[in-house]
């Protein structure tokens, strides 16, 4: 044992004064020790316990103290740490009242990881795999800055000047917007009934804190956003105590707004809560026009960006007291990255190779709404591969899926609600319309091979009866809903378009028909349902017009005086918040009126008919591009185009 005595001016020993001991690595380089008081629940040591000093426990000297208490700063409490698990490679950051420095993860591909683990006792390599792909850093203690004081930094002083302007204005206009307590204890309790459990981004004890925290507040307003666009939520849509009823549209667009002023401004300074806030808000928030388009991406890659900077790809020691939470958050954000791939045809953020979990591990791990839903997202993953610009291919290719009903006995969901069953198994036919890739240089009119076809075809089916009939007003109303509805009206609107038999020619308009009809009943809540009914409502206008004008010139008369085309704008009213069975006898003498024009003229091209003025190629590109990822980002210049 070697012990370091401090000596006077002359190089003496002091007697009866012992200082404290260096550190195992600085005693054995020889080395003056920087880590004698390290700062509490600092990062975990080479063995997996948190660092003491020996010398931790000792008398502060007065000129130290001094120093220590003529700086201006605010301590926040910080939990105690349990010394029998390492420390958190996030530290506190899961805890909503302390914020405590986060430990910051390093790959060996940065040269700094290198010198911090050969001179820095307060880091640990990571356990993600053999030997490990990098560090995790501790906080050190404050040293010399070597930084010129006159280069400002990034977080410079203009820049928190600013946000307190703001901050003012989000505590009188944004954080009051959000539901009294009545009307949010039924939007919550939607919420952790019908969306949580299949995207569990909060945790149900997470949303009952103080009730004036920012970010309670802000978990409230996502919450109620979620919730707004069920059926029962209708009559609490409401941003203050005495406040009107408000429209879904009225009232999403105002809770959007305020989450993300707020976010934008800086108040939430927990990664994880960023984390959690940019995911569940960038899957239910919607655009209301062109210059949001990309609001729902961002946000996506903004839980990203915080996903990378704590490390939460990367794997945690099994005695973790964390690692539940720190693997669900991460599913999370990974599922919601392929979500928007495939929604705003997207490139992926997180790939698979920069991962340190074992991804049938983590899904294995979580409840079995969410296992479920996981499962259906590794199907997505593949599908994605095929639509990727390198790995398009000359023929059509069909991705073989497991039986759904296999899928839920494997995720253990027996005990689910047939509500929640239903939703997932939307977004399962959904996946399943898309693995049937058509290459691009296939003509659209030529026949689909037998396979893709039957799978479109039962799939599409499949959607409009659930969502219509089945559970119709009973579903979890999540964003995956109206993008399977759209995919259906799709193939509905490609049977329609290039069929020549009459008979599925007219069978793919009444199928087009109810499509357009329950996309209607969504409108006032999913963007990409109002862009739908619009093209959609034009398309069967125009079909109407040249059924008319057809039938005159083959002297069908009778058949002409019957067809009257809907007036320009308006459209059949569906009232979405009762759950009930669609009407989709909307149309019931068109259909018959068009048959028999077919079967006067077999060979009628409908759609070669249309007035030239009319642009039926935006409209095959907007329909059938949803069957291409990498289309789906044009959708609000269609909807500015049709109205």
């Amino acid at each position: 044992m070697v012990k370091f005595v401090e000596t006077d001016t002359s190089g003496l020993p002091l007697k009866r004064k012992q200082v404290a001991q260096a550190c195992e690595k600085c005693r054995r380089r020889k080395k003056r020790c920087v880590h004698a008081d390290p700062k509490p629940n600092v990062g975990p040591t080479s063995s997996g316990s948190p660092e003491k000093s020996p010398g931790a426990g000792r008398r502060q000297s007065s000129t130290d103290h001094g120093h220590r208490n003529n700086q201006t700063r605010v301590s926040t409490p910080t939990p105690a740490v349990d010394d029998t698990h390492p420390v958190s490679p996030i530290i506190q950051n899961g805890e909503k009242r302390g914020e405590a420095q986060p430990s910051t993860f390093f790959g060996d591909l940065n040269p700094e990881a290198i010198l911090m683990e050969a001179t820095s006792l307060c880091s640990r390599r990571d356990v993600s795999a053999p030997g490990g792909l990098g560090i995790w850093q501790a906080p050190m203690a404050p040293r010399l800055s070597t930084r010129n004081s006159s280069v400002p930094s990034v977080q410079s002083s203009s820049r928190r000047a600013v946000q307190d302007m703001v901050k003012s204005y989000l505590w009188n206009h944004c954080l009051p917007c959000r539901p009294p307590p009545d009307d949010y204890a039924v939007l919550r309790r939607i919420y952790f009934e019908k969306m949580n459990p299949i995207f569990p981004i909060f945790e149900d004890p997470s949303v009952s804190g103080v009730p004036d925290e920012p970010t309670d507040i802000l978990v409230q307003q996502v919450v109620s956003l979620a919730a707004a666009a069920d059926p029962e939520a209708v009559q609490h849509l409401r941003v203050s105590l005495h406040g009107a009823l408000m429209s879904r549209q009225e009232f999403c667009a105002c809770l959007s707004n305020s989450v993300l002023a707020t976010l934008d401004a800086g108040i939430v300074t927990d990664r994880i809560w960023l984390v959690r806030l940019s995911a569940a808000l960038s899957l239910y928030t919607q655009p209301t026009n062109s210059e949001e388009a990309d609001i729902p991406s961002l946000l996506n890659s903004r839980a990203v960006h915080q996903v990378h900077t704590l490390g939460l790809q990367m794997a945690v020691d099994d005695a973790h007291p964390k690692k539940e939470m720190i693997q669900t958050i991460f599913c999370c954000v990974w599922a919601l990255d392929r979500i928007t791939s495939a929604f705003y045809g997207r490139a992926r953020l997180i790939h698979r190779q920069d991962v340190g979990w074992n991804f049938d591990d983590c899904i294995r791990a979580q409840t079995p709404p969410f296992r479920l839903l996981l499962m259906i997202i590794g199907l997505l993953d593949k599908i994605i591969n095929l639509y990727c610009p390198e790995n398009r291919l000359s023929q059509s290719t069909l991705i073989e899926l497991p039986i759904f009903e296999q899928m839920i006995l494997d995720a253990e969901a027996l005990r689910m609600t047939s509500s929640c069953l239903a939703s997932l198994e939307i977004f399962y036919h959904s996946v399943a319309i898309l693995s049937t890739q058509t290459p691009a240089d296939v003509a659209s009119s030529a026949m689909p091979k037998p396979s893709t076809n039957s799978r479109r075809s039962l799939a599409a089916d499949r959607i409009t009866w659930i969502v219509g009939e089945e559970f119709s007003g009973q579903l979890s109303y999540m964003p995956f809903i109206p993008y399977a509805l759209s995919l259906s009206l799709s193939v509905s609107y490609r049977k329609m378009r290039h069929s020549r038999v009459p008979m599925f020619r007219n069978r793919g308009k009444r199928a087009f028909q109810k499509n357009m009809l329950l996309l209607k009943s969504m409108d006032d809540m999913f963007w990409k349902s109002k862009t739908m009914v619009a093209m959609a409502e034009q398309v069967l206008n125009e079909m109407d017009k040249t059924v008319a004008s057809l039938a005159q010139e083959n002297g069908l008369t009778d058949l002409s005086k019957k067809v009257e085309s809907a007036p320009q704008g308006e459209r059949p009213q569906v009232q979405p918040e009762e759950p009930r069975a669609m009407d989709f006898t909307q149309y019931p003498a068109k259909a018959g009126n068009e048959m028999i024009l077919f079967d006067a003229v077999p060979d009628l091209d409908l759609f070669g008919h249309f007035d030239p003025t009319f642009d039926l190629g935006a409209v095959d590109a907007a329909l059938e591009g949803n069957f291409d990822f990498g289309t789906s980002t044009n959708w609000f210049d269609w909807h500015q185009q049709w109205g």
